[in-house]
């Protein structure tokens, strides 16, 4: 896996942007020393971006709080900013075309903060509340209760209300796409003739829940059986199956025609034929609702960055929020980015986008700053990655919300504001710090501390010039976004400790790691890895398994399966699929309502019921995890078998200390023996630390190094010396 860090340069001295009066700015990603790069007028540029917020208060760049944190982030060395601009401000009930006045006003207000600015417009694009009153019949109904009316306007944001049944049109309409896709090209071709367009590089285009591209009401609620949605499931269908016969055998429903096929209620959605799992011989027709969702929702992406591209004049950047993976609420059929490969090969669009995990251990002191995507894939294919840094605070773990202890100038909080900012720098990633500070009357970084980090941090990055031919991992860690088509959506307590605490457990396991979409898993040179683990291939079809078979479980690597590992092959869910995988023989247990497991020291109780529970049942494996009780049945095993150790796990997996165990007995090089978040990225080890005390850093030359913090911190550290670069 070949990552490298930009060749980045300040946007200021010698590649300082023109002014307002000049010829207008253009922007690109492209590859430099082997890794997707921010080039601005065609010089590489450090991908750190000041962004106002949606909040009233805070997001109008002339007034007199947001203009002062621009002018602050200006005097601190930053030259990219991002501001908001919705259609529910400048496209207005019986106007032919859009106020681009106030659309002008507020990129100017940007300019008259930091003259030499470069600006990213974040366009929402979803129709403003006067259009959906106008065309109720294509907005978007829920499964599972009818539409509620939801205030507007001051003191409400255009955002609330997105997570409720509220009125919104559907991401499936038709009309929807198209007229807003008028207003898009006329946004674009205006813009890009004014002075101040001539300052903006990039058009970040966000709809549906947030701006981030989930369907409506998506949290609790169950979206979408609008007539919109009918007719885009029953193109889908035609375009699939093509004859009503092969919908029938598909679906199991003699009867069914192209012409009647209905959106699943919600009863459908939520039950499952073979617990956790969909039976797809009975379960197809949910399965391909799902699906259809999500090729729609990507397609409108698609869409509306092509016009972008096409009606703005010049080369500009365009990027969404998409490619989650993390923390999506155990909810990934429905809310989930799915379709991020096809996404990831689209011309259309040049970075993808999203905030820190909101799993609470994730944004805490001690947390990995978990991001939701697998960063490293997107970057594979070209595309470039900007964390949204909106975590102005720490958590207090006595209040519900996130806070700091003090305003302004907490300590304490400028560890996770370094590893906020470090940690995608060192990735060649980007970041924006999306400011909701104005919710309490100052700029969240509005401190001499956190200034001078800002400084500092942009300082010492846009000098890097190393290149990163491998990041020196020792385990590959797997993610699959097809499985979660095949599986529950309804979310869980055994799901979110499954994928979103074990995500960040395994983040904190002290290994060093690299990760990876599954679909990209060919493409990547298995060399390096002593293991390689399966967080969530529940499902795998005949060519994956294969090649899994063939090349990954091969040169006396380590294959760890978590929980049940191709259980479903796509036509059928069965025990022989996971036993062909690991190798073992398996027995299918009883569900109890919980049970409890342990490895090691280590035990655990499932908050919910584990179905189906498959135990190990092999007298050639040896057993490492056993259900806790009389039987002291395995459930956790390795087993050599062929050219390679397979590892099997029939529940979750899950704490930093499990994932430990079972990387090092696979001869995976132990960094950090303590509980907190390890990256190796080339030449630098990325430590942040939970507290004070002294931890031992085993380097691999074998030298142990000794480092003490009297507090929590954030260090960056040569990997190979050891020797502190920063702290």
């Amino acid at each position: 896996m070949k990552i490298t860090i930009p060749v980045f340069a300040l946007l200021f001295g010698s590649l300082a942007l023109p002014a307002l009066g000049q010829k207008p700015k253009t922007a690109k990603i492209a590859p430099l020393a082997g890794a997707p790069t921010l080039f601005i007028n065609d010089q590489p540029a450090l991908p750190f971006q000041y962004a106002l917020t949606h909040v009233a208060g805070g997001r109008w760049s002339w007034e007199e709080l947001p203009a002062h944190n621009l002018k602050n982030a200006c005097a601190d060395g930053i030259r990219l900013f991002q501001v908001d601009l919705w259609f529910e401000d400048i496209w207005r009930a019986g106007e032919k075309h859009l106020d681009m006045d106030l659309a002008r006003r507020q990129v100017r207000g940007v300019l008259d903060a930091c003259p030499d600015a470069a600006v990213v417009v974040r366009l929402h694009v979803n129709a403003p509340q006067w259009w959906n009153r106008a065309h109720p019949e294509e907005c978007v109904q829920f499964a599972d209760g009818p539409v509620e009316d939801y205030p507007m306007g001051l003191p409400f944001n255009h955002e609330d209300g997105d997570i409720y049944r509220t009125v919104r049109a559907s991401l499936a309409s038709e009309r929807w796409r198209r007229e807003s896709g008028e207003r898009v090209a006329e946004f674009c071709r205006r813009l890009a003739r004014t002075r101040e367009g001539r300052a903006v590089i990039g058009i970040h285009l966000s709809c549906g829940v947030y701006g981030e591209w989930h369907p409506w009401g998506f949290t609790k609620y169950e979206p979408d059986v609008s007539m919109p949605m009918q007719q885009a499931f029953r193109r889908w269908l035609t375009a699939c199956y093509q004859t009503d016969l092969r919908l029938q055998q598909a679906w199991n429903q003699p009867g069914i025609t192209l012409a009647t096929a209905r959106v699943p209620d919600t009863l459908a959605r939520r039950c499952c034929g073979d617990g956790f799992f969909r039976d797809p011989g009975q379960e197809q027709q949910v399965i391909d609702f799902y699906r259809c969702q999500q090729e729609g929702i990507a397609a409108d992406i698609e869409y509306f960055c092509r016009l972008v591209k096409q009606y703005w004049g010049r080369p500009l950047i365009t990027g969404v929020f998409y490619g989650y993976f993390h923390f999506s609420l155990c909810r990934q059929a429905l809310s989930g980015h799915l379709e991020i490969e096809r996404l990831l090969d689209s011309p259309w669009i040049d970075y993808f986008a999203g905030p820190t995990s909101y799993n609470r251990p994730s944004r805490s002191t001690g947390g990995s700053g978990l991001q939701r995507s697998i960063v490293q894939s997107v970057l594979r294919h070209g595309k470039m990655w900007f964390d949204e840094v909106d975590n102005g605070y720490i958590q207090d773990k006595r209040e519900k919300d996130f806070v700091r202890s003090t305003p302004l100038g907490d300590s304490a909080y400028l560890p996770v504001f370094q590893r906020s900012l470090w940690l995608p720098l060192v990735q060649g990633c980007g970041l924006w710090l999306y400011d909701f500070g104005p919710r309490r009357n100052t700029g969240w970084w509005d401190g001499a501390m956190y200034r001078a980090e800002i400084r500092r941090t942009q300082a010492f990055f846009a000098q890097r010039r190393e290149p990163m031919p491998s990041s020196g991992a020792d385990a590959l860690v797997v993610w699959d976004t097809e499985s979660f088509y095949h599986v529950e959506n309804a979310g869980g307590k055994n799901c979110e400790r499954g994928l979103d605490d074990a995500a960040e457990d395994l983040m904190r396991c002290g290994i060093g790691l690299d990760h990876t979409y599954l679909f990209d898993l060919p493409k990547i040179n298995l060399a390096p890895y002593k293991a390689v683990l399966f967080m969530n291939a529940w499902k795998l079809d005949a060519p994956q398994r294969r090649y899994i078979l063939d090349s990954v479980a091969a040169h006396g690597r380590t294959v760890i399966w978590n929980y049940l590992g191709g259980y479903s092959d796509g036509r059928q869910t069965g025990q022989g699929n996971v036993e062909q995988l690991t190798g073992m023989t398996l027995n299918r247990a009883p569900d109890p309502d919980s049970i409890l497991w342990r490895l090691d020291t280590f035990s655990f109780k499932s908050p919910e019921r584990i179905q189906p529970l498959l135990v190990v049942a092999d007298s050639a494996a040896i057993p490492l995890g056993y259900l806790a009780d009389s039987s002291e049945t395995p459930v956790i095993a390795r087993k050599k078998s062929g050219g390679h150790n397979s590892v099997y796990a029939g529940v979750a997996l899950h704490r930093p200390g499990v994932f430990r165990r079972l990387l090092r007995d696979a001869g995976c090089h132990v960094w950090n023996e303590k509980d907190e978040p390890v990256f190796l990225t080339g030449p630098y080890l990325l430590l942040h630390t939970n507290g004070e005390g002294l931890r031992t850093i085993q380097l691999r030359s074998g030298k142990p190094l000794e480092v003490h913090t009297p507090a929590p911190a954030t260090l960056l550290l040569d990997a190979k010396t050891g020797d502190a670069i920063l702290k």
